[in-house]
């Protein structure tokens, strides 16, 4: 059988001596691998970096085969961002977060949208877009079934002076209802709450923080994975 779709790069990993195995986020047929030949022309190599846009053509006996991929490039997003090191490795980190996170072969068309919205803005002139990497990170973690409450406080059912999130439960909780427990819940960044608010540097690692501490305990460690580095290096980029 035959299929081909648009689709972004997640991840290339060595098979053998002459063979890839190429990941690709499509919108019709979700995480999809497939073997890619010939990764070493300039040409194709330059077309398979993670986060680059690009036409996959599939072919396999069966469905449940891994298949053979050919590929043809719409657009090198990651080539807009090589010389910017920060928005290069949130790109790095989109895709190894859907590598590991999204199940094979499930179209999902929010992941899919939102991939493509992320990019975006990552390789324009938006100079917030750490903001917009981390409510993707929100978004995918809500998308794979795991979504924080950030509407009302846990505690007291109030909608404003929102200040923090309960580690235990992903609810949002007022200064009040923290109560002496405050030292013990996670900070919520106040661009979360007011979109119009500009975001600071101890907001971006609230915000990073946030994201990463739920994504381990609710998916990473449960499934003995390992975070993705690229996640890693993007956090410490922020970390004074």
């Amino acid at each position: 059988m035959r299929w081909s779709s648009e689709g972004f790069v997640l991840s290339l990993k060595p098979h053998n001596e002459k063979s890839y195995i190429l990941e690709v986020l499509t919108r019709e047929h979700g995480k999809h691998k497939g073997l890619i030949r010939g990764v070493h022309s300039k040409n194709i190599r330059s077309i398979i970096e993670p986060g680059n846009e690009i036409t996959a053509h599939w072919s396999g006996r069966l469905e449940t085969h891994l298949g053979n991929y050919s590929v043809e490039g719409i657009k090198s997003w990651s080539s807009l961002i090589l010389s910017e090191r920060e928005r290069l490795c949130a790109l790095t980190s989109a895709c190894s977060l859907i590598t590991t996170t999204l199940a094979e072969k499930q179209p999902n068309e929010n992941i899919y949208s939102g991939l493509k919205s992320l990019i975006q803005i990552l390789t324009s002139n938006n100079n917030e877009w750490i903001k917009d990497y981390i409510i993707w990170e929100l978004n995918l973690l809500t998308e794979i079934g795991y979504g924080l409450d950030l509407s009302k406080c846990a505690v007291t059912s109030e909608k404003n002076n929102l200040v923090y999130v309960s580690p235990s439960t992903g609810s949002a909780v007022t200064e009040a209802g923290a109560g002496t427990y405050k030292n013990k819940l996670l900070r919520l960044p106040k661009f979360l709450i007011d979109s119009k608010i500009s975001i600071s540097n101890e907001d971006i690692l609230d915000g990073l923080k946030l994201s990463e501490f739920f994504l381990k305990k609710w998916f990473f460690q449960p499934n003995n994975l390992n975070f993705p580095e690229s996640r890693n290096r993007l956090k410490s980029m922020f970390t004074i």
